[in-house]
């Protein structure tokens, strides 16, 4: 098992594809397709920087490295905005994307807050598994491109993140369907490299990064029927 440069480049552009198909989708309201696209593209993002990441990885602090880091720092900062308004748009509350995009601006807000304070500001002293008192650098891991992040209050963008990608699908009404698929996966591509290969969580987090792109695929138009909840199904159904 072995990612190059070139594969990442690739899922990159896949990911910008499908986030312009999603985009192109007229049968749904604006606002819902820029929810789903924007996921979609924010974490092709994640691959085009790992893609750029190959030639550089190890030379910690400086250059391109060093620019590189801060922008998986931002990154992994707004995952929980871009995931979250996205996983709301399945809901049968009518309200839940606009809260979901407010909740997740006070999750992602103070995350980037985070990334500027001293990283010595640490709950109980922990110094973070790959995001807290830690230089910010994108290394090269066994299998993949892996990275560390330097965050004050490292353990709350760690689990904050997790909320984001994995829980917060289940806060709104009638969304178990979406809400479920994605805890599933974001739980296995998290942990399933470590487990299986016996990598660092850095390295594994870059992984989900991979693993991500059909993960997101979800929101596309191709899978609505399977995420709609069904007492929406039956509304249309009934409207047509």
């Amino acid at each position: 098992m072995c990612f190059s440069a070139n594969m990442s480049l690739g899922l990159g552009l896949i990911g910008l594809a499908a986030s312009g198909i999603t985009y192109l989708d007229k049968s749904e309201p604006l606002w819902v397709r820029v929810a789903r696209s924007y996921a979609i593209f924010h974490f092709s993002l994640m691959e085009f920087i790992q893609f750029f990441a190959y030639p550089v990885a190890d030379q910690c602090g400086y250059g391109t490295n060093l620019f590189l880091s801060e922008l998986s720092t931002w990154h992994i900062s707004l995952q929980a905005l871009a995931i979250m308004p996205a996983l709301a748009t399945y809901s049968t509350d009518k309200g839940a994307l606009k809260k979901a995009t407010l909740l997740g601006i006070g999750l992602s807000g103070p995350f980037l807050i985070f990334s500027f304070l001293p990283q010595s500001w640490q709950f109980l002293g922990s110094s973070g598994n790959f995001i807290g008192e830690m230089i910010s650098c994108l290394f090269m891991g066994e299998y993949h491109i892996g990275y560390n992040i330097g965050s004050a209050f490292g353990l709350l963008v760690t689990w904050g993140s997790l909320f984001g990608l994995a829980l917060s699908g289940f806060v709104w009404r009638g969304n178990w369907r979406i809400a479920s698929y994605h805890f599933v996966m974001a739980i296995m591509t998290l942990f399933m490299p470590q487990w299986l290969f016996g990598v660092t969580t850095g390295e594994a987090a870059a992984m989900y990064c991979f693993y991500s792109i059909p993960i997101t695929a979800s929101f596309m138009p191709y899978f609505k029927k399977i995420f709609t909840p069904p007492i929406v199904e039956q509304a249309q159904a009934e409207y047509a």
